[in-house]
This record gives C-alpha cells, sequence and structure tokens, in this order.
C-alpha cells in the first residue's frame, strides 16, 4: 500500500461492494499528497472500471512509474 489503507473501504459489506463494481476512490489527502503523480497514475490505469481502458500486463510493465 502506498498510503497505508485499501483504495475502498465501508463498514457495510454490500456499500463495500459496490463502491468496487462503481471503481469509486479517490486519493485522499493528506494521505496521498506525497505520492507522486506518476504513481497515482499508474493506480488509476489500473483501477480503471472499463476493461477496454484498463492496463494489460504489458501496458503496465511499460509505464514510467
Amino acid at each position: 500500500r502506498l498510503c497505508g489503507y485499501p483504495p475502498f473501504y465501508d463498514e457495510n459489506d454490500a456499500k463495500l461492494f459496490e463502491q468496487i463494481l462503481r471503481a469509486e476512490y479517490e486519493f485522499d489527502s493528506p494521505y496521498w499528497d506525497d505520492i507522486s503523480d506518476s504513481a497515482k497514475d499508474f493506480i488509476q490505469h489500473l483501477m480503471e472500471k472499463d476493461p477496454i481502458k484498463r492496463f494489460t500486463c504489458e501496458q503496465a510493465l511499460q509505464h514510467p512509474w
């Protein structure tokens, strides 16, 4: 974990699963303030909801981060 906690969280499992299915996450301040834009870009591409837009393994390996 780059910031110390998972990208999705809710004490209610049903709400948690909804967040995951909708790919609803945020880079919360101050936890993500010191994380590079390149790292955030990499994560955004890996967690893309649309599988057509999501990074493939090859694309992930080519990312500069």
